[in-house]
């Protein structure tokens, strides 16, 4: 009798390791910040511009989050809220499946499709596909994979029509050669990156054509649209748009920047000093910070006769790499983390794309081009000025709407950013999402590449964007 009763138990405890044909386990909560650590490293290796990796984060996070939707009934899909996202078919939730092998299947397979060098991601893949073999029944691990798959395809479909293939090889642009407007910069002098990044489809911020002087337009709703000019006079909370405007009722519209001259006493000749006194005095932590935020994924430096590539993370990757971190400390379940990264890539993507078209609509000069010309003619940015237009600045777009997006998550939460100290910059301790963001932002005045002016635009621009997004998408039925 006691023999009998002991193997029962171990049965027991055998069958409480296996998943049968009709559950839904998950082996690994955190499997998303591995997917995104291989499009970081294919980003690295790409030398791809940061709008085209924010690009890629995306449509492979909305793929991630679509397919775990339908196993759980609080979550609604994104389709018919993202533009151009239809829904996606029906899947029997009734077999057995590994819902953190359904979202690596539907991530890696988005990724490998809109990297380059798809070796990386496959590489990855076929690893995890083989861990997640050794430990799930067979009718499990296939349908999880295929149905992983079926979501990725779709949403690899949806990707295809958002204009970006067509401008591949359609971007040439020709730099105006006048004073005030942007110039390929030193040392590299490269031409204009994505310039018709503006014309992207964004993932749900709806922009309005230019107007007069004004050059930029998010819309917020459409019933009785007005116009507000959003200017540092007015708005003197960047950090906070939403206290000083209805964001539901109205357009918000950039005025242009201020115009070149070298009259000494002008505002423009004082916003190139701030930037030049701010270098030249060569504070070893405001360098520290301004390295630390670089987040440039194609820089080039010269020793001597050799030219030399530095990895480094994106934006995208490195805010990305932040909500992994919380999310790890704060316990976020699987479907927590899927619903996170698909809203915050979606307001980074949207930032990006809604920053660029100021950019190439002002088409205004950048810092070390106007110093060079104004005060020291031999006169270098501590690091490399991206190739393309100065204002606003893109990190303060982009890390103003993430630090709007993460704030919705977590709340007012201190945290240690670790997301650099795998390229050498070490770790930096944060009260909350803002003040890194403003951190990010400072940085670009302290490496030389913008005037405060683009700074304060882009926050700004930048809450705006997080603030639609995180208004407007609708995760929870």
């Amino acid at each position: 009798m006691k023999k009998v009763t002991f193997i029962s138990a171990l049965m027991f405890f055998v069958l409480q390791g296996c998943t049968s044909s009709r559950e839904k386990s998950i082996l690994k909560n955190d499997i998303l910040s591995d997917c995104n650590k291989a499009i970081q490293n294919a980003i690295v290796v790409d030398h791809i511009s940061a709008p085209v990796g924010a690009r890629r984060y995306y449509y492979a996070s909305v793929a991630a989050y679509e397919a775990l939707v339908p196993f759980y009934p609080s979550q609604k899909t994104l389709a018919g809220q993202l533009h151009g996202l239809k829904a996606i078919p029906a899947v029997d939730t009734s077999k057995g499946y590994c819902l953190d092998l359904v979202a690596l299947a539907a991530h890696t397979y988005v990724s490998k499709i809109v990297v380059y060098k798809e070796d990386s991601i496959n590489s990855f893949r076929t690893r995890m596909l083989s861990w997640y073999e050794s430990k799930l029944p067979s009718s499990t691990f296939k349908n999880s994979i295929s149905w992983g798959d079926s979501v990725g395809a779709h949403i690899a479909k949806w990707s295809k029509s958002d204009s970006f293939g067509y401008f591949r090889g359609r971007d040439f642009y020709l730099a105006k050669d006048a004073n005030g407007f942007w110039q390929p910069t030193p040392s590299e002098y490269k031409q204009a990156v994505e310039p018709m990044w503006g014309h992207i489809r964004t993932a749900a911020v709806p922009l309005k054509p230019n107007q007069g002087s004004s050059v930029y337009g998010i819309g917020y709703g459409n019933k009785n649209p007005g116009v507000i000019k959003i200017t540092l006079s007015n708005c003197n909370d960047p950090d906070s748009l939403a206290k000083h405007q209805n964001l539901h009722n109205n357009w918000i519209q950039y005025s242009l920047p201020e115009p070149f001259s070298s009259d000494k006493n002008s505002r423009f000749y004082s916003l190139c000093k701030e930037v030049y006194d701010v270098v030249n005095r060569k504070d070893s932590n405001e360098l520290r910070i301004a390295k630390y935020w670089d987040d440039n994924p194609n820089t080039t430096v010269h020793y001597g006769h050799a030219t030399i590539n530095i990895l480094k993370v994106s934006p995208a990757g490195h805010w990305l790499g932040m909500f992994s971190i919380v999310a790890q400390q704060k316990k976020y379940s699987l479907i927590e983390s899927a619903e996170g990264m698909a809203i915050l890539s979606s307001a980074i993507h949207d930032a990006f794309v809604s920053c660029w078209k100021v950019k190439y609509e002002t088409e205004y000069v950048r810092p070390v081009t106007a110093i060079r010309q104004l005060i020291d003619s031999s006169w270098a940015a501590p690091i490399e000025t991206p190739g393309f237009p100065e204002y606003p600045s893109g990190h303060s777009v982009v890390s103003s709407a993430a630090a709007t997006v993460l704030t919705h998550f977590f709340g007012e939460y201190e945290f240690t950013d670790s997301s650099e100290k795998e390229f050498g910059l070490g770790t930096r301790t944060f009260k909350n999402f803002r003040a890194a963001s403003n951190e990010a932002c400072v940085s670009r005045l302290y490496g030389g590449i913008h005037f405060v002016d683009a700074i304060e635009k882009g926050k700004i621009l930048g809450n705006a964007v997080g603030d639609w997004i995180v208004g407007h998408l609708v995760t929870k039925k």
